[in-house]
């Protein structure tokens, strides 16, 4: 069954708000880069990592607490600048707010973010990939980038197999809605912003995806980091593709050494974002993430391509 998308919340009342009337400077005692209270908008697909994170700050910061909201990405670029345009501050002066989502600002977003007297600072912090993952009992085992958008590019009277040993079926696809960092990625990297032809289910949580993923209704398209930790349920399939210079990459598995040579095809960036000024927490615990080598490594171990280390492969004899 075809599902319509809902529309997205639009962005243009943070635009009128800052149009009418600014905003308020950034609170400059909010805190120190270690200390006071951050108020973290978590796109809910990454909320347990950053919460992980966020706990060994804490620790070895103590005078800083660390509050992680998970939303979707949407709601999470929408609670971060609708806290910047209030006119009344917050009531807690050392409060700053931040959030990070997977993928990187849409272009109604960083319009919004631009307005008035903002200072949006942005932190790199790694990239996660985007897997397509099946029941443990499904029989794909993989597929290629140019197979995948032909069969989402079909309509279901031209059903494609993913992979070439599998017999061609009919099968649906699962997915985060719009308003989800995933979604907006994977169709600009496959289908170039084209709609999905191939019958289709979205819902609003990565938890859905999985779930129905598990229970053998479809193909599921997830970041890697939530459907990893559920691999006893949802296994992932390899993913092969043909490279800028025409050179054929056969199917791969995902795993950092993958995603740092660029030998999967699909993955998605987990940036940070503030308006607070340089010397508060919101802006200690975002380059902490992006920056240290604590937290990147850490990134890695967790299957996550760390953007700001380099990592030494080790290949086998």
């Amino acid at each position: 069954m075809r599902h319509r998308l809902r529309a997205a919340p639009c962005l243009l009342i943070f635009v009128l708000l800052l149009a009418m009337g600014g905003c308020d400077a950034p609170n400059p005692n909010a805190g120190t880069p270690t200390s006071g209270r951050l108020i973290l908008y978590v796109d809910e697909m990454y909320a347990p990592l950053i919460q992980e994170m966020a706990d060994t700050f804490m620790v070895r910061s103590p005078n800083a607490k660390v509050e992680i909201h998970p939303l979707s990405a949407r709601a999470a670029v929408e609670e971060l600048i609708n806290r910047q345009v209030r006119s009344a501050p917050i009531a807690d002066t050392t409060a700053t707010v931040a959030s990070i989502l997977g993928r990187g600002l849409l272009a109604d977003e960083r319009n919004a973010s631009t307005q008035g007297e903002l200072n949006l600072q942005e932190y790199e912090i790694g990239y996660d990939a985007i897997a397509l993952v099946v029941a443990q009992e499904n029989p794909l085992r993989e597929t290629t980038l140019g197979r995948l958008q032909t069969a989402l590019k079909s309509g279901p009277a031209y059903p494609l197999s993913l992979d070439s040993t599998v017999p061609a079926a009919s099968v649906q696809y699962l997915l985060p809605d719009q308003n989800s960092s995933t979604f907006m990625v994977f169709r600009s990297k496959v289908l170039g912003d084209s709609n999905i032809s191939a019958p289709v289910r979205y819902f609003a949580s990565g938890d859905s995806v999985v779930d129905k993923a598990a229970a053998g209704e479809g193909i599921g398209v997830i970041g890697w980091y939530r459907a990893h930790r559920d691999s006893s349920r949802v296994r992932t399939l390899l993913v092969g593709h043909t490279d800028s210079s025409g050179r054929y990459m056969a199917p791969v598995r995902i795993h950092v050494s993958t995603l740092v040579t660029d030998t999967y095809p699909l993955k998605q960036p987990i940036v940070g974002y503030t308006f607070a000024p340089i010397n508060s927490l919101a802006v200690g615990f975002l380059a902490w993430l992006a920056k240290s080598q604590d937290a990147q490594y850490f990134l890695a171990n967790r299957g996550i391509q760390p953007r700001n280390v380099k990592l030494r492969l080790v290949m086998p004899q």
